[in-house]
């Protein structure tokens, strides 16, 4: 399978994800500029930029579909400039768990609540 077919496929589950009544269609590509800037202000720790990116994203997004960007960065990473790193995608499902269960409920909750598992 081509690199350009299994892209599409991933894009395409993207697309289609309708798992809750958040708006599904790039809504983490649409919101991930401004948040990645908060991230990145607020720590130079590596897998706490990923929580909290997760955290913020799932705060306005499916689930499923953060969950899902976050394994495209880090699939970008393998072929591209950054480092793949499984514990970032483990930094992912945190943040998205955060505000899945209700311990961070906007973005400067994420922040705190990362902070105490990456510091």
């Amino acid at each position: 399978m081509s690199m350009k077919t299994l892209l599409a496929i991933i894009l395409g589950t993207l697309i289609t994800s309708h798992a809750s009544a958040k708006p599904a269609v790039f809504c983490s590509l649409y919101h991930s500029k401004p948040v990645i800037a908060v991230a990145t202000a607020h720590s130079k720790n590596d897998k706490n930029r990923h929580c909290t990116v997760s955290c913020m994203l799932a705060l306005k997004c499916n689930d499923n579909e953060v969950m899902l960007v976050g394994m495209l960065k880090e699939f970008k990473d393998v072929f591209g400039p950054g480092d793949a790193d499984a514990e970032d995608m483990e930094a992912n499902a945190l943040g998205i768990s955060l505000a899945a269960k209700g311990a961070a409920r906007n973005n400067q909750q994420c922040l705190k609540q990362c902070d105490l598992y990456y510091r």
